[in-house]
């Protein structure tokens, strides 16, 4: 038996958002936005029906959801994280979707067969390990032999807004400023390539930037204020702001009024994927 536990959790930083109703609900939004990069990204990477799929900090279970869209009702998804809030949003999702291939381990908890995957999967989830690298290594003890791994990261401080909003800029910093505080890598999505190629996987790389502009600017504006409303009780625990300096409660509204008055197009943060595959002899 091998613990997947310990591949994932060795170089956990913890994810400081939370698993709260309302996260859930951001991540489900925030999957929404990134659907269609990551179906590239797998697709891209070799993914096919039939495959096993271990997709590692799954949380809500959005990126298990797609991997299962890809491999078909032949083939096996694995979800592991650590939250029990999140695993039951997975598993509430997944069966409302009418999938029956498609499962969730608690990662501090659960044993998984020492059998191997076809692939190892992730987004937004580099970011939260200490050393991203040994956990790549790590997780290669994962796939069999030509075995795929794809990762999708951002770089945060890539986001923008034209023209420039000083609001947005402050609202932004916040967010980088608790990250990076909490030991969280902002910008990891640069580093895939090198990451990945120091655990000898060979990658091959691509990039997107979801923009919102005209009737897409709220969508923007809400999902930055639902991501400091996440990030609000580590931003008070860091004294990265005041409470009453960001007046949680006006944000989101703050920013829609300044992007009309100012006809404004948001660039979310650039979103890195890099795939690549285990060698038959190792």
């Amino acid at each position: 038996m091998t613990k997947l536990s310990q591949m994932y959790d060795a170089s956990a930083a913890g994810y400081v958002l939370g698993h709260g109703k309302e996260e859930l609900e951001r991540l489900t939004q925030q999957g929404e936005f990134f659907r269609h990069f990551t179906e590239s990204v797998f697709h891209n990477a070799g993914l096919r029906p039939g495959m096993r799929v271990l997709d590692i900090g799954c949380g809500a279970g959005d990126v298990s959801l797609i991997a299962a869209g890809v491999v078909g009702a032949e083939g096996q998804v694995v979800g592991l994280d650590r939250a029990p809030d999140a695993l039951q949003a997975a598993r509430n999702k997944v069966a409302a979707a009418g999938w029956s291939n498609v499962t969730f381990v608690e990662g501090e908890i659960h044993e998984v067969e020492h059998d191997r995957f076809d692939a190892v999967v992730g987004r937004f989830i580099l970011l939260h390990m200490r050393d991203q690298a040994k956990t790549l290594t790590r997780l290669k003890q994962a796939l069999k032999p030509g075995g795929v791994m794809a990762f999708i990261e951002m770089d945060l401080t890539t986001a923008s807004v034209y023209p420039p909003m000083a609001l947005f800029d402050q609202a932004l910093g916040w967010i980088v400023e608790c990250y990076r505080k909490d030991g969280v890598d902002v910008d990891v999505g640069s580093k895939l390539f090198s990451l990945m190629s120091a655990a000898q996987l060979n990658p091959l790389v691509t990039a997107s930037t979801r923009v919102s502009a005209g009737e897409t600017t709220d969508q923007a504006c809400d999902y930055l204020a639902e991501t400091l409303r996440s990030l609000m009780p580590r931003i008070e625990q860091l004294s990265v702001a005041d409470p009453n300096q960001i007046d949680l409660a006006t944000l989101a509204q703050r920013l829609k009024e300044q992007a009309r008055l100012d006809n404004s197009c948001f660039f979310y943060p650039r979103m890195v994927g890099a795939w690549g595959a285990l060698s038959n002899m190792q």
